[in-house]
């Protein structure tokens, strides 16, 4: 059939004249078949007949009133009119034949002429299906045509999470897992990433290391980053030591970017969520006021972000004013209080205080930037083999229970997983300046 063909008046002025002939015959074979069948099946078979007949009637109109249409939108919905087409035919040919064997059936035939009546109906069925395909068509056309913002953030809470009453009972602890011998003297763990993690996450670390060592183990933290680690008391250290001995193991953090549970730590760009609709990339942030955690430090996420401003062409003045925070926290808590339009922090400390800190609500993440290197845990190097093979193997094997990925899962911590010397080797990558020249 050729596909470019349109429905002409001719042809529904012939539809008209079928109608005759259908009524003619109709004429005809109601005495036949009151000499054939008596009674009811009678009564019946010239129901279905005259239901048949108001349908092919109401179809033929239907077929004239769309005449206008499809003149119209001929380009555009040809197929689905032809498809259309082809279904009345077709239901007009087996209409007609059914009319004519009608009047040669006896009591034995009327089973089948029953089938192909209903095989009539899905035909029709079929063609009502046609119809709605083409009104969803138009529906489609019109959503694409709306406009659809590039900019895709990630809200910092759940759009589904209700204000919650204020808990103030003391929060209920987990019972130790085991009870280290006191009279033993202690291991000494410290840390320096404490406020920007939880000092609670520690806790539970600490706890993790009493199993393993069957040894009592100290909690000490240091919330100044320029302070060195005590090395006369430390035995165990969650940053960076020169005189320590790297562990081969370390957090597995979640977040979006990190599919394959690598070590490593990712960077989120945080915006006001007033701020949502004018911006669309980091580019977009010329002039606001921005706040950096760790401007001092060669690798961080202060150095990402001007890494990556850097290759896009732009300089360290980029911003209209830039804040040092002390702590990630402390970055964050400044684009929640509207003291910094944005800022960046390393995504684990989000995580952790994404519950707790107030304003957190209004925030988006406009972006991510990384990986950086993981969190280290170091130990003196005068700590026995065993011990260290005893803490890495620990560790590693926490996946696999579900009693300590619940106590860490607060802290989105998803488990422990290796940990490499290699993942801090970053000759290639270039630090870039971070505060414009005062001249």
């Amino acid at each position: 059939m050729d596909e470019s063909r349109v429905v002409c008046p001719d042809e529904v002025s012939i539809d008209h004249k079928n109608i005759k002939l259908y009524d003619n015959m109709l004429s005809t074979t109601k005495t036949s078949t009151d000499k054939s069948v008596q009674g009811e099946l009678v009564h019946t078979e010239s129901k279905d007949t005259s239901i048949i007949i108001k349908k092919l009637m109401h179809a033929t109109a239907v077929s004239h009133e769309n005449f206008q249409t499809k003149n119209e939108n001929k380009n555009e919905k040809s197929e689905m009119k032809i498809e259309q087409k082809d279904l009345k035919e077709t239901g007009k040919q087996e209409t007609f034949q059914l009319l004519y064997e009608q009047s040669k059936v006896s009591k034995p035939e009327q089973q089948q002429m029953k089938s192909k009546t209903l095989e009539l109906k899905n035909v029709e069925l079929r063609a009502e299906k046609f119809k709605m395909v083409d009104k969803e068509s138009k529906c489609s056309v019109n959503v694409n045509q709306t406009d659809i913002p590039k900019c895709k953030m990630i809200p910092i809470a759940d759009k589904f999470d209700v204000a919650k009453p204020s808990n103030v009972a003391v929060p209920r602890k987990c019972p130790p897992l085991s009870t280290p011998l006191l009279s033993e003297r202690p291991l000494v763990l410290t840390t320096h990433l404490v406020p920007s993690l939880p000092i609670n996450l520690f806790e539970v670390l600490v706890e993790a290391i009493e199993v393993a060592t069957e040894k009592p183990v100290v909690l000490l933290h240091e919330p100044r980053s320029d302070r060195p680690v005590a090395k006369e008391v430390a035995d165990i250290a969650s940053t960076e030591w020169k005189d320590g001995v790297l562990l081969p193991v370390s957090f597995c953090f979640e977040h979006h970017l990190n599919k394959n549970n690598s070590s490593c730590v990712y960077a989120d760009v945080v915006v006001a969520a007033d701020r949502a609709l004018h911006v669309q990339d980091i580019t977009d942030l010329r002039g606001h006021r921005c706040s950096l955690p760790d401007r001092k430090k060669n690798i961080g996420a202060a150095a990402l972000l001007f890494n990556y401003l850097y290759m896009k062409g732009e300089s360290p003045a980029f911003f209209g004013n830039t804040l040092d925070a002390d702590s990630q926290v402390a970055t964050l808590q400044m684009v929640a209080g509207k003291q910094a339009e944005v800022g960046v922090l390393e995504s684990p400390v989000i995580k952790c205080y994404k519950n707790t800190l107030p304003g957190i609500n209004s925030l988006h993440i406009l972006t991510s930037l990384g990986p950086l290197p993981p969190y280290r845990v170091m130990v003196k190097g005068t700590l026995s083999d065993i011990l260290k093979r005893k803490i890495t193997t620990y560790l590693l094997n926490i996946n696999q229970d579900k009693e300590w990925l619940d106590r860490f899962a607060p802290f989105g911590v998803t488990g422990f997983t290796k940990n490499f010397e290699k993942f801090y080797k970053l000759d290639g990558v270039k630090s870039v300046a971070t505060s414009v020249p005062y001249y």
